[in-house]
């Protein structure tokens, strides 16, 4: 509620005309003193009161209820808070409509805080009465400006997105069959799960393994609701090609462990679905190549260096820079995306350059974890690093997939490529820089005869047509794949598998 301000000379002239009742109110043998007296404490009590509410903040609000924002990339923040006997309690909602309890929520009505420990999430923030908007900051990982206003009933109607593709694919008829296949990867004693689709007609077809990104990825590939692989597979099975594409180690029907991997044990496993693939009897074995997508890319390259059996190689948004410079590139471009001050990046990235070389220059594990640590508690009192995220920050970089990913330099195999390579980035990949990349790429693949690197305008790390590139845009992006990445990608398998 706001208190209308008054200006100081009539809080003044107030004050001034108290004081002469009052004096008049003592001359001796005056009729009326008491009255006088009376009417002069009224008055004073009343322009102390007066003075008091004025003193107080001229801003309230209740934070029960629901509340939304958004930051600069286009991410949607929306909390539910509950008013109690004791206090709060509320819960983080996610643009999929699932709900993370708050671990802390506190508000006096001009202040509202809150936290969710497991996500390393806090958000402190303060009463605008004029905007009716809590005006603060999100701490995830890096610190975000966030404002929250209450949501309306638009607001929490539940969003629908529509995937026009993958409907499409539903929909059929398809002009290839589909069949479930399972393959064994007898170096690491495991066996994965996929789908093989082979186009209608007499084969033996040209042949392409797909091979995904980072994450606990299924062999669709699904990220924010789409199934990227899906798409990817139908396009090249639509123009002569047979794709397989498997669920990774550990994930769906495939066994193994997926914690404990790494990018060399998931190159591993592509290796054997290279294998596998060329023995079918659909196939073309001498015309069968690899394509990866974000770490996929980096897969793609190390196969084909290994197995000279593979006849092409395609890259979409796979890092061509080692990985701590692509860490520390993400990382700034992310925030950057989301709004984070220009001031804080610049000195979070030095600081992320110094503990990636403190890992990865570690002898062992134990070592690492220790200078990780240190290294993390000192950005804490630098307030580089908020404390909640430094809970889970050293483990997290000196696990055995990050330590093997930081000190990895995808440059030499790409160096060793002699067969045709088509590398693609979207200009607003925040994900996989594209100007850092594609040019360490270019370099690479400098003796290649047969190299094509393109960076497409306007699209994301999915090769969506995008508006910002940030990670929060996949979700409300109704394309799965830009027909125009697509075509770009079939017309150029198209040309190079036969």
């Amino acid at each position: 509620m706001r208190v209308r301000q008054l200006a100081p000379e009539a809080v003044l002239h107030g004050l001034q005309s108290a004081a002469s009742i009052a004096d008049t109110g003592n001359v001796v043998g005056s009729p009326g003193i008491a009255k006088r007296r009376a009417m002069a404490h009224r008055v004073l009590c009343s322009i102390l009161g007066l003075l008091f509410v004025l003193g107080m903040p001229a801003f309230a609000e209740d934070a029960a209820g629901d509340w939304i924002g958004e930051l600069k990339g286009g991410f949607k923040v929306r909390v539910h808070i509950d008013k109690t006997a004791t206090g709060y309690r509320g819960r983080l909602i996610n643009q999929s409509g699932n709900a993370t309890s708050l671990d802390q929520v506190s508000s006096d009505e001009q202040h509202l805080q809150f936290a969710v420990a497991k996500l390393n999430l806090n958000y402190d923030g303060a009463w605008d009465d004029e905007k009716k908007i809590w005006d603060g900051k999100l701490r995830f990982q890096q610190i975000y400006p966030l404002t929250l206003k209450r949501a309306t009933a638009a607001d929490l109607a539940p969003t629908v997105h529509r995937r026009p593709q993958e409907a499409a694919i539903s929909a059929g008829p398809l002009p290839y069959t589909e069949r479930e296949v399972r393959f064994d990867n007898a170096a690491s004693h495991n066996q994965l799960a996929g789908t093989l689709t082979v186009p209608d007609g007499k084969g033996p077809f040209p042949a392409v393994v797909l091979v995904s990104g980072t994450g606990h990825n299924t062999r669709d590939e699904d990220v924010w609701g789409h199934k990227v692989f899906l798409v990817l597979a139908d396009a090249l099975s639509r123009r002569g090609l047979a794709v397989l594409r498997y669920d990774k180690r550990g994930v769906g029907g495939s066994t193994g462990d997926y914690d404990t991997a790494t990018t060399a044990d998931f190159t591993s496993d592509a290796g054997a679905a290279v294998s596998w693939l060329k023995a079918q009897p659909q196939v073309d074995p001498l015309h069968v190549g690899v394509l990866g997508h974000s770490e996929g890319g980096i897969i793609a390259p190390a196969v084909a260096a290994r197995d000279k059996s593979v006849s092409f190689v395609v890259m979409i948004a796979g890092p061509g820079i080692r990985g701590d410079r692509l860490f520390v590139l993400q990382s700034a471009m992310t925030a950057k995306a989301y709004g984070a001050p220009d001031d804080y990046i610049a000195r979070r990235k030095v600081f992320d350059q110094k503990l990636f070389d403190a890992v990865t220059s570690a002898p062992s594990d134990a070592r690492a974890l220790a200078r990780a640590k240190r290294l993390v508690a000192q950005a804490v009192a630098d307030k580089i690093v908020d404390p909640a995220e430094a809970e889970t920050l050293p483990g997290e970089a000196t696990r055995r997939w990050e330590r093997y990913f930081l000190a990895y330099d995808p440059a030499p195999a790409l160096t060793r490529l002699t067969v045709p390579v088509l590398a693609l980035n979207g200009s607003l990949d925040v994900q996989v820089p594209p100007k850092e990349d594609l040019a360490a790429i270019g370099r690479a693949l400098m003796a290649n005869r047969d190299a094509t690197i393109v960076e497409l305008p306007g699209m994301n790390h999915l090769l969506q047509d995008a508006r910002t590139g940030a990670p929060s845009e996949y979700n409300d992006i109704e394309e799965t794949i830009s027909p125009v990445a697509l075509k770009l990608i079939s017309d150029w398998i198209s040309v190079h598998s036969k």
